[in-house]
């Protein structure tokens, strides 16, 4: 059935069988969450500049924070308060490639590749250049776009990368990024600990090598630091906040960096998130939103933890799809849930940040 739906895709996409609109989901205005702003609504087909090209999405991959703030218009989305004609919702996906402007030469109509902005839609334009030619468009390769773009980008590059020998803490580890930083981690030949809220996520590092994995609603993950790293950890990524930074600052090594990947227990959709943060020392909102590089001590925390020089993360493209074409880097794709079609996309938002996935939450909107 998977087969045919490629082949389907495929079929639909040729630029002769375009249809004169589509759907998608769009906000009018801004709003406390994705859930009261998306409204799916029929668009005429986009004419295409040059250097552009249509994309029938096939997988839309959910960031449920991302999607959060750009609902809300906050931080590095303030500008959709200003946003007239209101705003394309969706951060990343995959599918086929349905035409392509007069310049274009890098890919062809029929390809699969992933794309980057306004993946809840049925069809969404993108600069060639932005595009990531892959041998199929499912949910794998969307989850690669951005999330195992992040994780590789921040275990090897920012701060010199990780070495061979060193202890790396990676909380949410069985999330979206999360997974993929303990591989990367694993990788690069570092002890890898691991904390998850479920026994169901610990089987899944365990699959992935993860050496130490710490249940943090069962266990004190402070008094596990303690046991499994009593001298710290070195490298610790971080995407929780809240008590969870705090426990990790205390467990860092003298000079230990910490790379911030975001921090979801402060997130709006969180009713303690105020009780979160009372006795934090760090303001995890503005360590990731001004991608703050601080010095603690000797210790380094990296806000934000993307590299400064973007230049630098060109190589990790084709490592990533190299890594996973070769089997050596695994996307996992929860299974617990199925969203399909734009209509399930909020109730995936929801599920995404409840913290119940294993992996990284997809949408199937262009198969039925």
């Amino acid at each position: 059935m998977h087969a045919l739906c490629i082949a389907l895709l495929a079929l639909c996409a040729h630029a002769s069988l375009l249809p004169g609109t589509y759907r998608a989901l769009v906000a009018r205005s801004v709003g406390t969450s994705f859930r009261e702003v998306a409204n799916i609504v029929e668009l005429p087909m986009p004419a295409l500049d040059e250097d552009e090209v249509l994309v029938k999405v096939a997988y839309a991959g959910v960031n449920g924070g991302c999607e959060t703030f750009r609902a809300r218009g906050e931080f590095a989305f303030a500008s959709n308060r200003d946003a007239a004609d209101g705003f394309a919702l969706g951060a990343e996906g995959v599918g086929i490639v349905a035409a392509i402007g007069d310049a274009v030469d890098t890919v062809e109509v029929g390809d699969a590749v992933c794309f980057v902005g306004s993946g809840f839609a049925e069809y969404t334009k993108s600069k060639a250049r932005m595009l990531w030619k892959v041998p199929q468009p499912t949910g794998e390769m969307a989850a690669l776009r951005i999330s195992a773009l992040t994780a590789c980008a921040m275990i090897e590059i920012t701060g010199n990368g990780v070495r061979a020998g060193e202890t790396v803490l990676v909380t949410a580890a069985a999330g979206g990024a999360g997974h993929f930083a303990v591989q990367f981690a694993k990788l690069a030949g570092c002890i890898v600990i691991g904390t998850c809220s479920t026994p169901e996520k610990a089987r899944a590092l365990s699959d992935l090598g993860c050496d130490h994995i710490i249940n943090h609603r069962t266990t004190d993950v402070g008094e596990e630091l303690k046991r499994i790293a009593p001298s710290g950890v070195d490298v610790a990524f971080e995407g929780v906040g809240g008590k969870m930074l705090q426990t990790v600052l205390e467990h860092l090594k003298d000079d230990g960096r910490l790379l911030q990947v975001g921090y979801i227990s402060e997130y709006p959709h969180n009713p303690d998130r105020e009780t979160e943060t009372e006795s934090n020392e760090l303001e995890a909102s503005s360590l990731f939103w001004k991608s703050e590089t601080i010095a603690r001590g000797k210790q380094t925390i990296y806000g934000n933890a993307w590299p400064k020089d973007y230049g630098s993360v060109v190589g990790c493209k084709q490592r990533v799809l190299d890594l996973h074409a070769s089997g050596a880097l695994r996307a996992l794709i929860d299974s617990k849930r199925t969203f399909q079609g734009l209509e399930s996309v909020p109730d995936a938002i929801e599920y995404m940040l409840s913290g119940e996935a294993v992996g990284k939450v997809v949408v199937r909107i262009g198969c039925a």
